[in-house]
């Protein structure tokens, strides 16, 4: 099985070494790619999964996001991306990813899964309890409740007509938001699981964010 992992962007989100984290998980009947920006759209016919981690957008020349200059993303690479998805070919979001190509509002609506600017926000950086879903689920068998320092993402733009279940729970300013959640495929977009955690390395470190990688990548390739 080839899995191509779609990397890049600010500093603060170091996924191509997330990437490589990830890849160390896996057994040897998985194959690996880990490619920047749009070029990681190129020859998909030969990946059984793709996994978007990378964040590019128009505002990524800000201070805080290290200056970088953003190039949007061409026809050709549109076209491969879409063909992908249309083919409803399996689909992992991880935690940035939401907020890549904002320019290309049908990029996100084939997602399932944005930030919209206007709503969504994350807690600070600190220590959080992570609860697990009471309905069980293959994705989250072997995990039991655990604490990750992370940055918790809530009130995402998440698309109700694919039947979203959410796994993973974590708690800010008196709300329980979703942080790993499955969605069924669409006409325009194969299964696909959008996790939100993994703001950094130092959020890779909890034991059980190795198993629901494991079990992610299982559930979407079964």
């Amino acid at each position: 099985m080839h899995i191509r992992f779609h990397v890049g962007g600010p500093a603060i989100h170091p996924v191509a070494a997330q990437a490589e984290r990830i890849a160390s998980w896996l057994g040897p009947d998985y194959q690996t790619s880990i490619v920047a920006d749009s070029a990681a759209f190129a020859d998909l016919d030969t990946v059984d999964l793709l996994v978007l981690m990378g964040m590019y957008w128009p505002g990524m020349n800000a201070d805080w996001a290290g200056n970088m200059t953003y190039t949007p993303i061409e026809e050709p690479a549109k076209s491969n991306f879409l063909r992908y998805a249309h083919a409803q070919r399996p689909l992992v979001i991880h935690h940035g990813a939401i907020g890549c190509y904002t320019d290309w509002p049908e990029f996100g609506d084939t997602l399932g899964v944005t930030w919209g600017v206007k709503r969504a926000s994350h807690s600070p950086f600190v220590p959080h309890r992570i609860r697990v879903d009471a309905q069980p689920h293959p994705i989250t068998a072997g995990v039991a409740d655990f604490d990750i320092v992370d940055e918790l993402y809530h009130s995402l733009r998440i698309d109700a007509t694919r039947q979203p279940k959410h796994l993973l729970w974590g708690s800010w300013e008196g709300g329980e938001h979703p942080l790993l959640t499955t969605l069924e495929a669409s006409p325009r977009s194969g299964k696909t699981v959008f996790n939100a955690l993994g703001h950094n390395m130092q959020s890779f470190d909890p034991p059980a964010m190795a198993r629901i990688w494991q079990n992610s990548i299982a559930w979407l390739l079964s």
